[in-house]
């Protein structure tokens, strides 16, 4: 039978086993720096992605991509968007995993201090441009603004990396990345529960993707998180069933329960009921503890919490919702 102890034991071995290619500086959880391929250029390494009814105006959706981790901080990030690279957040409208649209954004070089950017919608068509710094309106409702704000992503990551002992300091405290916010009538999908997933193109390549937060970095072996966000989203059961089933049992879990883990966790998409305002695993808002609800997932109870509860600045209620950014300090 096993314990908590012994569940605990598993859960250490199976994350020491995820982070053998990866020192702690390179490897942050969630879906910062997550792979060895998307550490060169944190300006296409997508962290997280969020998805939510919006508090001001709940016939709106709000999506939420973040990249650059670090930004400012680290050599590899950059506090711009990448002007070779796609943006993308792919909706999902038939649950089959595969996209019925997507908004994309293409942004110019800096000038300035900023970058004008365009993003285009169903069919290709360009529904609104900008400048980072600024909200936008879009032509067909709703709003955007893209920039540098504060992280919204909270966890002990040092905790994790050191055997699970969580003291419930935020590792993401005083840190920040670059943000795209666009708020969209629920009515744009043509129904109210959907699926939702980011990526990042360069050179016509899909180069990082993310759905629910911290799959690639606990659930898929060091050898294949590069394969990983590389791959379609559709193909994850196929790709990725296996072996993440079996890390659910080293986790834990018995043979039903992994099955049942496993049918919720692949494809990795976000999935949310746009009429309803509740969180993780509906879709995901800005102050869900998302890693204290996968540590219980995955362990089946064995562990609740990595102590850190919320963020180090308050979210606002309003648009954009994201704390401003940190001031950083001089180099």
């Amino acid at each position: 039978m096993l314990t908590r102890k012994s569940l605990f034991r598993s859960f250490v071995a199976v994350a020491a086993a995820a982070m053998v290619c990866l020192t702690l500086s390179q490897m942050q959880a969630a879906d910062h720096m997550d792979a060895p391929g998307v550490n060169p250029d944190g300006s296409l390494d997508l962290n997280d992605v969020y998805v939510f009814q919006s508090p001001q105006n709940p016939a709106n959706v709000v999506l939420i991509m973040t990249v650059n981790p670090f930004a400012g901080a680290r050599p590899q990030s950059s506090l711009a968007f990448n002007t070779r690279g796609t943006y993308e957040f792919v909706i999902d409208t038939n649950s089959d995993a595969l996209p019925n649209f997507a908004y994309r954004f293409y942004f110019s070089a800096v000038r300035n201090g900023t970058q004008r950017y365009i993003i285009t919608g169903l069919n290709g068509s360009v529904i609104a441009s900008g400048e980072t710094g600024k909200t936008t309106a879009i032509r067909s409702g709703g709003m955007v603004t893209c920039g540098l704000f504060d992280d919204p992503f909270f966890f002990d990551s040092a905790g994790f990396n050191n055997g699970l002992m969580f003291t419930g300091a935020n590792f993401f405290a005083a840190a920040n990345n670059t943000c795209i916010v666009l708020e969209v009538p629920s009515s744009t999908f043509g129904k109210k529960d959907i699926a939702i997933y980011g990526r990042t193109i360069v050179a016509g390549r899909q180069f990082d993707r993310v759905g629910r937060p911290a799959i690639n970095t606990v659930l898929i072996g060091p050898t294949r998180k590069d394969a990983f966000n590389r791959a379609e989203t559709s193909r994850d059961i196929a790709n990725f069933g296996v072996e993440v089933n079996a890390r659910l049992i080293a986790l834990g879990s018995n043979a039903q329960q992994a099955a049942g883990l496993l049918a919720v966790l692949l494809p990795d998409l976000l999935t949310v009921d746009t009429s309803s305002p509740a969180g993780f695993l509906n879709g995901r808002r800005l102050q869900d503890d998302v890693i204290d609800a996968e540590l219980a997932l995955l362990t089946q109870g064995a562990i609740t919490t990595d102590g850190a509860q919320s963020n180090d600045r308050p979210f606002l209620n309003v648009f954009p919702y994201l704390a401003a950014a940190q001031t950083l300090p001089t180099p």
